[in-house]
């Protein structure tokens, strides 16, 4: 739990301010989580603070919510056309993802449970980017994320909006998101170190190595 707010601090996700009467207060709360291996075996504990979203007032708390989430038979085609070509594939974890994402709208919300400020215990948390929970947190970090990689002269999959391809001269690298699950490959490793670095520059993020399970495949 205080990783996860020391994250928070990081990313300076919000600004301490004083409640009034007309704002309307988004609560929070704790969600615990395992991850497990293909084996089922845990292999990391999750603490995340979320926001409950189902408080929020569309078209005061947030506009447009849809956001693109990859699809299965992607996945798969992805996996079959690596594996044609005969090159490995690499994951990795950006940390908080939603946090990555700015929000255009007023957003309050309450000071997480056990966590409250000890000289402004009635005051709330203006956020200034998205967190978990809110509707516009996943399209929010996706319009991020994609912003970030056409900069860096990827095209979006014209079919799978949540592939990302990059071609020079007769090398590809392929680069398939699912929220904050990244999985990627290319036929040239100086590729995959080049998008490597550029994500370890823009973002906090944990490698993975080559996937032996990903979406339950």
């Amino acid at each position: 739990m205080h990783e996860e707010l020391n994250q928070f601090a990081r990313n300076e996700v919000w600004t301490l301010v004083p409640r009034t009467s007309g704002m309307n207060v988004i609560v929070t709360k704790w969600v615990f989580k395992n991850k497990v291996d293909e084996h089922g075996v845990i292999v990391r504990k999750k603490a995340r603070l979320v926001a409950k979203g189902y408080n929020q007032e569309e078209g005061i708390d947030y506009g447009e919510p849809y956001a693109l989430v990859a699809r299965l038979e992607g996945v798969r085609l992805l996996l079959a056309y690596t594996s044609m070509n005969r090159f490995k594939l690499h994951q990795m974890d950006v940390k908080s993802a939603f946090l990555n994402g700015y929000i255009d709208e007023e957003v309050y919300v309450s000071q997480p449970q056990g966590f409250e400020d000890h000289k402004y215990p009635n005051h709330v948390f203006k956020l200034k980017e998205a967190l978990y929970g809110l509707k516009q947190a996943p399209r929010q970090w996706y319009e991020r994320l994609s912003s970030f990689l056409l900069s860096h002269s990827y095209e979006r999959g014209k079919t799978d909006k949540t592939l990302f391809i990059k071609k020079a001269c007769s090398d590809i690298i392929l680069v398939q998101v699912y929220v904050d699950d990244i999985i990627f490959g290319s036929t040239n490793q100086n590729m995959c170190k080049q998008f490597v670095a550029a994500m370890q520059g823009e973002f906090e993020m944990s490698m993975m190595g080559e996937p032996n399970y990903f979406l339950e495949l």
